[in-house]
């Protein structure tokens, strides 16, 4: 028996649709694992300073597929309030809304902070996804060795790139990766995802995600039930807001490396020297030396 698609239905479904997104938020922290590639010798993290861009963007995509703000030509709309669990979601939530004039995509994406990626590391490694060893040089300058990274949970986030990127179209039950996919690809994550002459197909493949006309067109939504639709909604939603930030994130590399600036600037490569090794899949006890502080 069909139910009655009633107003107050409907809201309710909205409300778990987007609970449903709120639960799978952590789109920084995926991209940032991706970045982290095991060698035989050492682990390195990849995009250099194109990756604490992309991860600034991960935000505005988890707060709008969360149903918290809307992105449009000239400002970043704050349209829901309602608190977010994720505590570092719920900062930059709360600064969008305090922000005066409200900020451009443009803007905001300019004022991220040289500090997010080590930010996000420590995220990582509060959830014992990876193990850093922090200290400073004989310059006085922070240090970051990559100790350990779970290999499995790395895997299987690949897994789960691999399954939209296979597929070449995004659903509505991929929103998430469907959005990793092109912040990957945005970020020059490509090769990380997809290493060596094995992932040419892969790198391909990811590349055409952010090609046009990925979602269903209309007329074959129209026999869709009211929960697929919805999903739908939201989905296209998710798409043109990551794909705007795609392209705002393409301006801002080429704007920073033409004209004598380049983004190294941004992130010593100093910060990472990469000591450790890859090899080791199980966890230590702790989070190694030193605190998240640097």
């Amino acid at each position: 028996m069909a139910i009655p698609a009633t107003k107050g239905w409907r809201e309710g479904l909205r409300r778990f649709a987007l609970c449903t997104y709120l639960a799978c938020m952590a789109l920084g922290d995926d991209l940032l694992l991706l970045a982290i590639v095991p060698g035989r010798r050492r682990i390195r993290i990849r995009g250099g300073d194109r990756l604490r861009f992309a991860l600034r963007a991960s935000e505005l995509v988890d707060l709008g597929l969360a149903g918290r703000i809307t992105v449009g030509p000239r400002q970043i709309e704050v349209t829901g309030s309602q608190h977010v669990e994720d505590r570092r979601l719920s900062n930059v939530l709360r600064s969008l809304s305090a922000a005066a004039p409200p900020p451009s995509l443009k803007d905001w994406l300019r004022r991220t902070p040289r500090s997010l990626t080590i930010e996000y590391l420590s995220r990582l490694e509060d959830q014992k996804v990876v193990r850093v060893r922090r200290w400073r040089d004989p310059g006085g300058r922070a240090r970051h060795d990559i100790l350990f990274v779970d290999l499995p949970r790395r895997r299987a986030l690949l897994a789960r790139l691999d399954s939209v990127v296979r597929s070449g179209s995004a659903m509505p039950e991929a929103a998430h990766n469907t959005s990793l996919a092109m912040l990957v690809q945005a970020a020059g994550l490509a090769r990380a995802a997809y290493p060596g002459l094995r992932g040419i197909t892969g790198r391909r493949r990811l590349a055409a995600l952010s090609a046009p006309a990925l979602f269903m067109p209309a007329s074959a939504r129209t026999s869709l039930d009211a929960d697929a639709e919805l999903a739908a909604a939201l989905t296209t939603g998710a798409d043109a807001l990551t794909r705007q930030l795609f392209g705002e994130l393409s301006d801002l590399y080429a704007d920073f490396t033409t004209g004598g600036h380049s983004l190294a600037h941004g992130l010593d490569p100093g910060s990472w020297s990469e000591g450790g090794t890859a090899g080791t899949g199980h966890h230590s006890s702790g989070h190694g030396n030193g605190s998240h502080g640097d």
